[in-house]
């Protein structure tokens, strides 16, 4: 654990130590990358720390540090982040399953990741399709009979469709 009394060999100041690294990368790392953000924490608080003057890792342990001047890293607020941060990775870890449980359940049931389309929109495309059709064969608005409109016969053949094509 970090928090040690050292003694700098680079610029020779004799204090607490800080611990390495940067808090906001632990926090990064648990919320999208839970196990590398998990050890890169483990990093930080292990060993002497680094210097809380220059910041240099080239530190020795010594003992004429007072008690009173300590500075805790280990303070409540960093806690309460790394715990929020666990549980945080650990829902988004749950929603993903779900969301993929959900969509694998959903196209083995209906052979498609999208929801079933409404009996109206079944009806818009296939209305849709005959029109295309008729145009397509000049026959719009009046079937070659001179007495159908084709979007009557197109509303006869679309009611109930159950696949949205029309049928030719």
């Amino acid at each position: 654990m970090a928090n040690k009394c050292v003694s700098c060999n680079n610029c020779g100041h004799t204090g607490w130590s800080k611990n390495r690294g940067n808090f906001l990368i632990t926090i990064v790392l648990l919320i999208f990358f839970f196990v590398p953000g998990v050890i890169y924490e483990i990093w930080r608080r292990t060993g002497l720390g680094v210097c809380s003057n220059c910041g240099s890792d080239r530190v020795v342990p010594l003992l004429a540090c007072d008690t009173k001047d300590r500075n805790f890293q280990l303070d409540v607020m960093g806690i309460v982040i790394v715990t929020g941060s666990i549980v945080v990775g650990i829902m988004a870890v749950i929603f993903l399953c779900m969301i993929v449980y959900v969509g694998v359940e959903r196209f083995i049931k209906t052979g498609s990741f999208l929801p079933p389309k409404s009996s109206e929109d079944l009806y818009s495309e296939c209305f849709k399709d005959g029109m295309e059709h008729y145009q397509s064969l000049k026959q719009f608005p009046m079937m070659p009979d001179g007495k159908t409109l084709t979007m009557d016969r197109i509303e006869i053949y679309c009611k109930g469709s159950i696949n949205g094509k029309y049928p030719r």
